[in-house]
């Protein structure tokens, strides 16, 4: 009778494996996220958060640092995430001051590439992301895709880079509030 409890929970493991690599299969190993942003700043003061790496681990909260490599005249840079995940191996493709910059990324998900397209417009900075991911692994793919894989992901990184250029709010001076000023 043990023996009968044993194979049915064997059974269960094996159809729930064979759920998830089914789940996976039926995911497309290729996803693409498009968002087109308005960022209220000068396209020059945007480009410069985009391409000046070294300082996004300012304004981007899910990096911890950045390291530099050598190799490829410094076009080639891994950032290490703040949450401890894998890090991802980023390499510059293309870059067009101040109107398009094309970044490779590698990590252990998969491959995949962001491009940032900017133009000047009235108020600000219009920019057109466009982020692409190719994921063989059909349980890499169901782990991609979870809790909103990459549209929360692009999603993220734009919120982070608007925020950067949000004016703090004024600081109050308690000698005007409170109506200290001497005659």
């Amino acid at each position: 009778m043990d023996n009968i409890y044993i194979w049915l929970g064997l059974g269960a493991i094996i159809v729930a494996v064979l759920g998830f690599l089914l789940a996976g299969f039926a995911i497309s190993p290729y996803q693409q996220v498009t968002r087109v942003e308005l960022i209220k700043a000068p396209i020059n003061d945007v480009w410069e958060s985009l391409s000046n790496l070294p300082t996004q681990t300012y304004w981007r909260q899910d990096i911890k640092n950045i390291q530099m490599l050598d190799d490829d005249a410094g076009l080639r840079w891994v950032e290490h995430p703040a949450n401890g995940s894998a890090s991802t191996t980023v390499r510059k493709i293309k870059e067009k001051a101040p109107q398009v910059l094309l970044l490779e990324m590698d990590n252990n998900n998969g491959k995949g590439s962001r491009e940032a397209r900017l133009s000047q417009v009235p108020g600000g900075t219009r920019i057109t992301f466009t982020e692409r991911c190719e994921t063989q692994s059909p349980f890499k793919r169901l782990q991609a895709r979870r809790g909103g894989g990459l549209d929360k992901k692009l999603d993220k990184f734009i919120q982070e880079l608007k925020q950067k250029f949000v004016a703090p709010p004024p600081s109050t001076n308690s000698d005007t509030v409170s109506g200290n000023a001497q005659a």
